[in-house]
């Protein structure tokens, strides 16, 4: 079943500071183990499984999670990311609840503070009260959120804000938000009036302008080994959310997909494990040290492997082999994370390596291996390519064995173009405009002047109606 791994890897492990086991619903002994969770080292809590392991489940599960994410939510301050789900386990039906330490300690749950010490959830005493406030004074020292000088809102997308604050308040109801700002404000992106390094990374217009190095540069490479020669070399410099979209776009495109007929339906398979990429992806963007200037996230795609490298190690406590595992999320960025959450990007916590194997298993890949050598932690996933031959120039790797097309009133220089965006449909049918011209790095309006030329030629045509068509070959 679905997620049915995460539980077979909890069972092996025992109850204890980051787990507990609950066979039955108790509401505020659930909510006191959680609030502890956040103030400790964040963990899991699985609901319908008895103390040696006996799976009991939960009847009407799903209307319990999602009363018990409700109250977690209301009830637990400051606010804090709390994933639930339910898991059909051995024909079971198992809630779990997922939480991060969290970063603005100390948590309460109706106005009390809780720890977890070993496997036992236990209200805070002085010393431990102690250090959880100066766990959140280092926290406010921390690289996101010191302020951007010279930065202001007019800096900002206020389209990504809006959609943000809109998925906000669809998660905690009873939230008062005034405005961008005062949303900004409460989630800890705005301070002393100004901007953070977080807010800019996560809602930047051009965030590289004031943190050049939050930027991202994907290569693909003919060979096995980097160099000058390359097929393509693209940078990605926008906000968090545009550059997932626009490199998941430009992903989709470079590894394509095939047709694969099953019975008398004709099925469109990607050629790349689309949830183990964007994991990985995500956990890049989400953990890298943004700190150093001399930072990097660098995607190379090779003719035998495909990586994705991103400056800062791994966490002091974690290693390779935890992450083959369930284990803690210990977080470089908490407020990218919480953001990343809300907006639902981040959909489980401390499982994504693990769904990453998952995914490649189930769709016959081979295992991604992670490395973490001099501050630099890469996932490499063997033997996702892109089989093609070098080439001068940057679309020609796109364009090779599709036809060409050629206006003879049109220079070499647009007629490259149109070939490019031809290229780039005929890999991939049903784009809409803003993902071609992402993928292709050339702004909107020229990617849908280029369009018209090639729908007013009849090379192309658009389908569907204007929020879910796209433009296919004709």
């Amino acid at each position: 079943m679905e997620n049915s791994f995460i539980i077979d890897n909890l069972l092996e492990q025992q109850e204890g500071t980051r787990l507990e086991f609950k066979a039955t619903v108790n509401k505020e002994a659930i909510a006191k183990t959680i609030a502890a969770f956040i103030n400790t080292q964040g963990g899991d809590l699985v609901i319908g499984i008895e103390d040696n392991k006996k799976i009991v489940g939960v009847e009407n599960a799903e209307k319990l999670c999602a009363a018990i994410q409700k109250m977690l939510v209301e009830f637990i301050q400051p606010i804090a990311p709390i994933f639930t789900q339910v898991i059909n386990y051995k024909k079971k039906d198992l809630i779990l609840i997922s939480v991060w330490e969290g970063a603005k300690k100390p948590y309460q749950y109706k106005g009390k503070i809780f720890t977890r010490e070993n496997d036992a959830t236990k209200l805070s005493s002085v010393s431990n009260l102690t250090s959880l406030i100066k766990d959140r004074k280092d926290a406010d020292f921390h690289w996101e959120r010191r302020t951007v000088l010279g930065s202001s809102l007019q800096d900002l997308d206020t389209e990504e804000i809006n959609q943000t604050i809109a998925l906000y308040k669809a998660y905690k109801p009873n939230s008062a938000v005034e405005d961008a700002e005062d949303f900004l404000i409460q989630m800890g992106l705005i301070q002393n009036g100004n901007l953070t390094n977080a807010c800019v990374v996560l809602f930047g217009k051009k965030p590289t302008r004031f943190i050049p190095q939050s930027k991202i540069r994907i290569t693909i490479y003919p060979s096995t080994v980097t160099g000058d020669n390359f097929l393509n070399d693209k940078t990605f410099d926008g906000c968090i959310f545009q550059n997932i979209t626009a490199i998941l776009n430009f992903i989709e495109i470079s590894f394509g997909k095939n047709i694969v007929v099953d019975g008398i339906l004709r099925k469109e398979k990607l050629n790349y494990p689309l949830l183990a990429v964007r994991e990985g992806l995500l956990n890049a963007m989400v953990h890298r040290d943004y700190n150093s200037v001399n930072g990097f996230l660098q995607i190379s795609i090779f003719s035998d492997r495909t990586e994705i490298a991103n400056y800062g190690g791994l966490p002091a406590g974690i290693t390779i082999k935890d992450l083959k595992k369930e284990h803690s999320s210990i977080l470089r960025n908490p407020d990218i994370a919480q953001i990343c959450f809300v907006r639902k990007y981040i959909e489980m916590l401390g499982s994504g390596t693990l769904r990453m194997i998952s995914d490649c298993k189930k769709n016959g890949f081979r295992m991604p291996v992670w490395t973490d050598k001099d501050n630099v932690t890469t996932v490499t996933f063997p033997d996702l390519s892109i089989k093609t031959k070098a080439t001068k120039g940057v679309n020609e790797g796109v364009n090779e064995g599709v036809k060409k097309v050629h206006f003879k009133a049109e220079s070499e220089g647009v007629n490259e173009e149109l070939n490019a965006i031809y290229a780039v449909i005929e890999k991939t049918p049903g784009l809409k405009a803003p993902a071609i011209a992402s993928v292709l790095g050339v702004s909107l309006s020229t990617a849908e002047r280029y369009i018209k030329k090639l729908k007013d030629a009849k090379h192309i045509k658009f389908v569907g109606v204007p929020k879910t068509g796209g433009y296919f070959i004709k």
